[in-house]
């Protein structure tokens, strides 16, 4: 369902900071005339609404009609934005680049052309500061549409310098457009089908990357070629389910932001998705030391910088330390002091719910199902997948929702629901079935639970340590660890032994 003109209004003016409400105010009050007055009023009834109420603001807002509303929201909107460009063109370079852009132009059509071009190299320098190839060469081309019309003394060697300069760029851009375009590819993979599950996901995987990843000179390389370059890798190798090799190349990722450290400012949410793959790498390989420090490292960077984050690198920063902390007590095996961290996880995704993906909130769900039911409080856990199976996702993240319904037969085993234990893993295999995602550990575990409540519970220990002798065999299966990514089953399996 689209989202009405009105909604888009009101969750704009509720994303507001204290201090940007502040600068719209101050803005729109510069103007004293009866259409910014009512404007303001506007934007003061929405603000004070915790939900939304048009017939109460129409009620309130005197001499207005439906089309006169309709008018003024839109005009609202766009007062809101331009307040906002005003705050953000402080902060983001890509925004002060296009307003030189802006001011260029305006400069060109009044026959100011050396005046122009002095602001043109005054944008390329920001340009070039900023890693920014596309608004780089944008300036360029502006350039060499005022050479080519106008006697401006610049020499041939200059001419040539802009042109060489200008294919240069074109390159530059056209392989991080390639290295972007299978960075994007490759997470759309994961995030429908997660890891790969047999020879021929592999095979379809390694064809398409080795056809799709262009021909480069790895020393030659500029900043966004090699970041699009490590996170192509990283997916790669995630998916393939080579952490080693996903480990070296979140490292070089990182590295090349520290190497560049004005684009760690200007880019501080990718940066910090480098540490989260490198969290991941390290937690999958068992690296305690490593990830101890890597996550002391990405909490220290958020904690120092979190003030002048913007709202959506606040939630990036949340969704990667929050799933770090968590991570550190699995990977301790410290499950119920780790419960201290879910009431702070549970309040952040409160507050961001309407800004989080379906798949952000799912992964949460699962981890928090998971610490409750290693602490032994099944009944939690059983909460927490429940909110899990209402999430309309459809086909996202099929693994998931597969493991998910074998920690429901686990908790209700905990719980004692022997009785619709067979009921939940016929269900299992269904659903599973229908996902395409099924491999010899799901089956193994789904047969394990519909067996073992046919026998007596005295003798279901020795079915348990057998259990655990075929989850050995399926570690070192290179399409069977994946599962182990996700759900110990082996850690819970030594409980009942």
């Amino acid at each position: 369902m689209p989202i009405s003109q009105t909604d888009q209004l009101f969750t704009l003016i509720k994303s507001l900071s204290k201090a940007e409400k502040r600068n719209f105010t101050v803005y729109a009050n510069r103007i004293q005339d009866s259409d910014t007055l009512k404007y303001v009023q506007l934007f003061e009834l929405m603000d004070k609404q915790k939900d939304l109420n048009e017939p109460q603001i129409l009620q309130k807002l005197k001499d207005t009609d439906k089309s006169q509303y309709s008018n003024l929201k839109r005009h609202l909107y766009k007062q809101i934005m331009i307040s906002l460009r005003m705050i953000y063109i402080q902060k983001k370079a890509d925004i002060e680049i296009r307003e030189y852009l802006d001011f260029v132009d305006i400069l060109y059509s009044k026959g100011l052309y050396i005046q122009s071009l002095k602001l043109l190299e005054k944008a390329k320098g920001l340009a070039l500061k900023s890693n920014n190839d596309i608004l780089f060469l944008s300036l360029l081309e502006t350039e060499k549409t005022i050479e080519s019309r106008h006697i401006t003394r610049t020499g041939p060697d200059n001419t040539s310098h802009i042109t060489n300069l200008a294919l240069k760029t074109s390159e530059e851009i056209l392989n991080s457009t390639k290295l972007s375009n299978l960075r994007l590819l490759l997470h759309a993979f994961y995030i429908k089908n997660g890891h790969v599950k047999n020879q021929e996901e592999y095979d379809n995987i390694h064809q398409f990357f080795e056809e799709n990843l262009p021909k480069l000179d790895i020393k030659k390389l500029n900043f966004p070629e090699q970041v699009f370059l490590y996170q192509s890798l990283v997916w790669y190798y995630y998916i393939l389910l080579d952490f080693e090799n996903c480990f070296v190349y979140a490292e070089k990722w990182i590295k090349a932001f520290k190497q560049n450290p004005e684009m760690i400012e200007e880019d501080p949410d990718l940066f910090m998705r480098g540490y989260h793959y490198l969290l991941t790498c390290c937690f999958t390989l068992g690296e305690e030391k490593k990830y101890l420090s890597s996550l002391d490292e990405l909490e220290k960077f958020r904690k120092n910088n979190y003030k002048k984050f913007s709202t959506n690198s606040q939630i990036i920063s949340f969704l990667y330390v929050h799933h770090g902390r968590l991570n550190k007590y699995f990977l301790l095996k410290k499950y119920k002091e780790g419960l201290v961290e879910i009431p702070k996880t549970l309040r952040r995704l409160a507050r961001y719910k309407t800004k989080l993906d379906p798949h952000r909130i799912m992964v949460f769900y699962f981890k928090i199902a998971w610490m409750y039911l290693m602490s032994k409080d099944a009944s939690k856990a059983i909460d927490y997948l429940n909110e899990i199976q209402k999430m309309e996702v459809g086909a996202l993240r099929e693994d998931i929702q597969i493991y998910t319904r074998i920690m429901f037969m686990m908790a209700h085993y905990d719980m004692g629901n022997y009785e619709i234990m067979e009921y939940l893993a016929n269900n299992t295999k269904i659903i599973a079935t229908k996902l395409h995602d099924t491999n010899k550990l799901q089956h193994q575990t789904i047969a394990f639970f519909s067996k073992l409540v046919r026998i007596p519970v005295a003798d279901r220990r020795g079915e348990f340590k057998k259990f655990q002798q075929d989850l050995q065999v399926l570690k070192y299966d290179n399409y069977e660890k994946r599962a182990f990514v996700y759900l110990d089953l082996e850690q819970w399996i030594l409980t009942k032994i």
